[in-house]
């Protein structure tokens, strides 16, 4: 070979291995020096798992929902920082939970963890700040206080969190935990600075979440005691308008009596806090409770100028519309909600009720089913699968879901209803269940036990008389009953929509015919 010849192959060896070692040493290095700055880089998303309560104490479990809750709330305020809702992690509560597979399930960057032990007045918070794409520790603290240091410790909490987390942001100076600290301050518009007071909030908030006739007892006990104790705490009288718009719904209370404990709650808080978009949505509430239908709406619609991301206000507005049979706009407002809080049984729940006002009847089956894989026991989700089964003539799996309602509630009348369904669907097929559930329900009024009128009508409808079905919806209208609401979207009813009677109702309870 030809000396130039030769060096020209020396030379593209050379080459080649100089290629070679970048590949095999040099690229690693590079993808190492990406990997570990980029756990340095920015953050731009969280979530915070439910805090563990150590303790084990069921009666001081409020506490680590609580503190749950309002550090979610807290970091929510700051720019450029997406976090998960607490219905997002909730899940996750009891849980062994990996951090990473957690943050790739909620596609996040950071985890925020807590554990929380009272004993006595001695309370001990750890908290830990996560960089969960590289399993890294950016900061993690213990905080001992008394019980009564709460409000000032999830303050501080929080300040320090989103002080880290400020460093964290692309183009976002470190700030300091002063900086933070009034953030938090802020996002608790209509708050306390009554320690006591917090405590019974937070127990208030954390009863009203089950949503059973005991609970929500519980829940107006403790919001009571919460403005007894600070009465220019907006926020706890959000809380009992919010319970009392409820209870009707829950327990044995008629509407009429409910109605004007949310509504001077309401006012309160509103009176206190006129900014807060929640305390413009439980005024919301109130006025469609009362059938003052342009009212409600112009507050929904407020209270989501104030917090566009605001996902009860997205799930309220949504049933509201439903009611009123704009049932494209409630769809839309309810698939907003359960995209904000894909977890909240809640908003699952209602989203598949205006799917079933729709007469949208295997899309509201398929996600209420969706609603029930996410908890079996959430007694709302298989009620309201009763009443689609059945208006899909099929009784059996309506059955089947009544007798889950039945089991899981515990309720006697509840439990009587289904015996008296089940006998009578044995003995003359879907007329005989109709008739029994409606002997039933007339015999618990008859004992004095409050049984919403409307279902009585609709019994009544399902069986084709007239006369007696119209008498009981007059008798609903006249105790504004909560049955009233839906009853545009009720199958059992249509046959009777043409009707000047029926059309005589809705036009005084203020709904379009």
């Amino acid at each position: 070979m030809l000396p130039a010849a030769e060096a020209r192959l020396a030379r593209s060896r050379m080459v080649t291995r100089v290629i070679v070692f970048a590949f095999a040493v040099l690229l690693p290095l590079a993808a190492f020096f990406f990997i570990t700055h980029r756990g340095a880089g920015k953050i731009d998303s969280l979530a915070v798992l439910p805090f563990v309560n150590v303790t084990g104490d069921p009666n001081s479990e409020y506490l680590s929902e609580g503190l749950t809750a309002n550090l979610i709330s807290s970091l929510s305020q700051i720019p450029d920082l997406a976090v998960r809702p607490r219905s997002s992690v909730i899940h996750y509560q009891g849980k062994d939970a990996d951090p990473q597979a957690v943050a790739r399930d909620l596609k996040v960057a950071a985890i925020v963890s807590g554990r929380v032990t009272l004993r006595g007045d001695a309370l001990t918070i750890g908290v830990e700040l996560m960089d969960a794409r590289n399993n890294r520790n950016l900061w993690s603290q213990q905080y001992d206080r008394n019980l009564s240091d709460l409000l000032a410790v999830q303050r501080e909490i929080a300040g320090e969190v989103s002080s880290r987390l400020r460093e964290r942001l692309a183009g976002k100076p470190a700030a300091g935990a002063e900086t933070a600290t009034a953030e938090a301050d802020h996002s608790a518009d209509g708050g306390t600075s009554s320690p006591v007071a917090y405590q019974l909030y937070l127990k208030g908030r954390f009863y009203i979440e089950k949503r059973n006739r005991d609970s929500l007892q519980k829940s107006l006990d403790y919001f009571t005691q919460a403005v007894e104790e600070d009465p220019s705490f907006a926020l706890a009288y959000v809380g009992l308008a919010d319970t009392w718009g409820v209870i009707p719904a829950y327990s044995p209370v008629p509407k009429l009596e409910a109605v004007p404990k949310e509504r001077a709650a309401s006012e309160k808080a509103i009176a206190l806090a006129p900014r807060s978009p929640l305390a413009i949505l439980a005024r919301a509430n109130c006025y469609w409770d009362s059938w003052e239908w342009d009212a409600a709406e112009e507050m929904f619609k407020k209270s989501l100028q104030l917090d566009p991301n605001l996902a009860r206000a997205h799930d309220w507005y949504g049933e509201f519309l439903g009611n009123t049979g704009r049932y494209q706009e409630a769809i839309a407002h309810g698939q907003r909600a359960v995209e904000l809080e894909p977890f909240n049984l809640h908003f699952n729940h209602a989203l598949g009720l205006t799917l079933f006002a729709a007469h949208q009847y295997d899309r509201a089956i398929e996600q209420l089913r969706k609603t029930v894989e996410l908890d079996p026991t959430f007694v709302p989700a298989h009620f309201a699968l009763v009443g689609v089964y059945r208006a899909m003539n099929r009784y059996e799996e309506s059955l089947s879901e009544w007798k889950q309602v039945a089991t899981l509630s515990g309720v006697p009348e509840v439990l009587a209803i289904y015996a008296a369904a089940r006998r009578g669907y044995a003995k003359d097929g879907k007329h005989g269940l109709v008739s029994a559930v409606l002997e039933e329900m007339l015999n618990q009024r008859s004992k004095g036990n409050y049984v919403d009128p409307e279902e009585v009508a609709l019994q009544y409808a399902e069986l084709g008389e007239k006369e007696p079905m119209f008498h009981w919806l007059e008798v609903a209208l006249a105790e504004k009953s909560n049955g009233m609401e839906v009853i545009k979207g009720v199958p059992q009813f249509d046959p009777y929509h043409s009707d000047p009677r029926f059309k005589a109702i809705l036009h005084k309870m203020g709904l379009p015919e």
